[in-house]
């Protein structure tokens, strides 16, 4: 499922299951956890900065309702990540 969600073209999931997104040259690896629920949220922790960011994806709606960074490059990772789901068709727009 996370490999659906999080792969195109700078956010791919790596074979370690790690998340890595590519900014201005600089490639941020995360790690990814998620819980069960209606609402899914998938936390992802760096482990090469300090950044983390969190995605809410709603499962009834097979979209991602949410998407909040903070640390290193926080608006810039969370504008890929959108893009990223805007790019498969899951970002929910209102």
């Amino acid at each position: 499922m996370i490999s659906q969600l999080f792969n195109c073209n700078e956010v791919k999931v790596m074979r370690t299951g790690d998340l890595s997104v590519e900014l201005d040259g600089v490639r941020c690896v995360y790690e990814v956890k998620s819980n069960l629920s209606p609402v899914m949220e998938i936390t992802l922790k760096s482990r090469n900065y300090k950044s983390e960011c969190k995605v809410l994806f709603d499962v009834r709606l097979d979209k991602v309702v949410s998407v909040s960074c903070e640390g290193v490059k926080q608006e810039k990772v969370r504008l890929t990540l959108e893009e990223c789901f805007r790019e498969k068709g899951l970002l929910y727009i209102k």
